[in-house]
């Protein structure tokens, strides 16, 4: 029994990293994770109904909702009692349009991007250790970018190899802290909210990689591209098909790295 759980895999990217997991032939269970039981249910049925495709069930999960996060590892760990791989796709971005002030985007982009997604992966995370082969792929975006931000310090700070997650939590709340107070450019911090909630992102992947590899689990990220989605206003010029490739190569390769940020359907630099 080979089991992985997909987060915001409803539509778009997470649907095909779903899809292409349940049909690699490397998996008897696929668990679809999203917020919408209407789509969910409909996403983990046309993808059972795909050929070749494995058992794919659909399960209720909000990122970001400390009760949801409790009940979805606990029906998992009634069921199947670990997890092998998991793919955390979802994710939240304010369009370009927008009215809402950036200062007042900040925290809901942080909140699920990360701080939501890290929750969930902590609560998880007993589960994927019980695992075989263990793996974690996080879903972040060249928006994440080290060079977003200003400050020489900060990026020092970000990818120091022995920064904790307590640190990288602290060094979130000071950006969120700053956007509010409105000084978040004088202190050397990038100018978009979902490019650092990515950021903080590919810092945890690495922390936990370093800190997961007694356990044999890899834990890596990856750039989908700017794809055809609807949280692209379907501007992208990438097919989400090809984008979720990025995803299911960590997920799925021989022998992978760790700590790694995947683009381009290969190992990139951050």
């Amino acid at each position: 029994m080979r089991i992985a759980v997909v987060s915001g895999a409803n539509k778009g990217i997470g649907y095909h990293i779903a899809l292409q997991l349940a049909t690699s032939g490397k998996f008897t269970n696929v668990i679809v994770g999203c917020r919408d039981e209407t789509r969910g249910k409909a996403a983990a049925e046309k993808i059972a109904n795909s050929p070749n495709a494995c058992n794919v069930s659909y399960q209720q999960l909000t990122i970001g909702d400390p009760a949801s996060h409790a009940s979805f590892c606990e029906s998992i760990k009634e069921k199947y009692a670990k997890v092998d791989v998991l793919v955390n796709n979802a994710g939240m971005a304010f369009k370009a349009a927008d009215p809402t002030p950036f200062e007042e985007q900040c925290k809901p982009t942080i909140d699920v991007n990360f701080r939501g997604t890290a929750d969930f992966t902590e609560e998880i995370l007993p589960l994927v250790r019980k695992g075989d082969d263990a793996r974690i792929v996080n879903v972040a975006s060249m928006a994440g970018r080290l060079s977003q931000l200003r400050s020489k310090d900060l990026q020092n700070k970000f990818s120091d190899p022995n920064l904790t997650k307590e640190e990288l939590r602290t060094m979130v709340d000071q950006f969120e802290a700053n956007v509010k107070e409105g000084t978040d450019a004088e202190n050397g911090w990038g100018n978009s909210n979902y490019g650092f909630s990515k950021l903080a992102l590919i810092a945890m992947t690495k922390v936990w990689a370093r800190e997961e590899a007694i356990n044999g689990i890899t834990v890596n990220c990856c750039c989908p591209g700017y794809c055809d989605t609807d949280m692209t206003s379907h501007k992208g010029s990438r097919s989400p098909s090809d984008g979720a490739k990025n995803a299911v190569m960590p997920a799925t390769m021989e022998n992978p790295p760790t700590g790694e940020f995947f683009a381009d359907f290969g190992v990139s630099t951050w």
